[in-house]
Parts: C-alpha cells; sequence; structure tokens
C-alpha cells in the first residue's frame, strides 16, 4: 500500500484503532520474521510501522508517547539490517511482545490476555 494510501487510512481512525493497526502490523512482523521468503514484506511492514508511530503519535495519550518513540526507533533500526539470519527469532518474539503491548495501551487488551 502506497505511504499516501496508508496514511489516508490511519488518519481516518481513532487512535486506538490507529494502534490496533500497528499491533496487526508488528504481529506480521513477527510471525513472518523466521521465513527468508518473506523478507522483503517483513522490511516493508518494519517501515509501515515505524509511519503508523509517526502519523499516530500526536492522537495518542502523553503517556504512552515514550513507548511509542522507543517502539519506532527500534523498528528503524531493524529495517536498516534485517535480514540478519541469527537475529530472526530475537525480532520475531520482540515484535509478538510489542503487539501485545501495544494492544494493551490501546485498552484492546487485558494484561491477563497476553500470549506468550
Amino acid at each position: 500500500m502506497p505511504n499516501q494510501t496508508l496514511y489516508e487510512k490511519i488518519s481516518q481512525l481513532t487512535w486506538q484503532q490507529q494502534l490496533g493497526n500497528l499491533a496487526s502490523t508488528l504481529a506480521k512482523i513477527s510471525n513472518q520474521a523466521t521465513e527468508s521468503k518473506l523478507d522483503q514484506l517483513t522490511s516493508y511492514f518494519l517501515r509501515e510501522s515505524a509511519l503508523i508511530i509517526e502519523w499516530s503519535a500526536k492522537n495518542v495519550p502523553q503517556q504512552f508517547q515514550i513507548e511509542l518513540a522507543a517502539i519506532q526507533k527500534e523498528c528503524l533500526e531493524w529495517h536498516k539490517i534485517f535480514p540478519l539470519e541469527d537475529a530472526r527469532i530475537i525480532l520475531s518474539l520482540n515484535t509478538r511482545h510489542q503487539s501485545q503491548k501495544i494492544l494493551q495501551i490501546a485498552g484492546l487488551l487485558e494484561p491477563e490476555q497476553s500470549v506468550l
């Protein structure tokens, strides 16, 4: 999805829905990071995650903005070095954790519902 189309889609959502989309994108990364045949798509989703954070940050309550900024920075760093064979599982586990954390921030997942 081109960036402008993604921006238009994201900008029409509530901040909770924006974070829900972010969590979904992070979950996609988690699910495919260990599959080398999906490297190009994984790299795309890392960049998309950073963009979603950039576009939604102004709408998210201030107490969550530092955490979002850290996730954005991490996604951009992964985007620079991915694929890194020895770190695939780390990226997968990390983005799964981030996805669940984002769902909790958005109020879409209760802490006891986390699946790790």
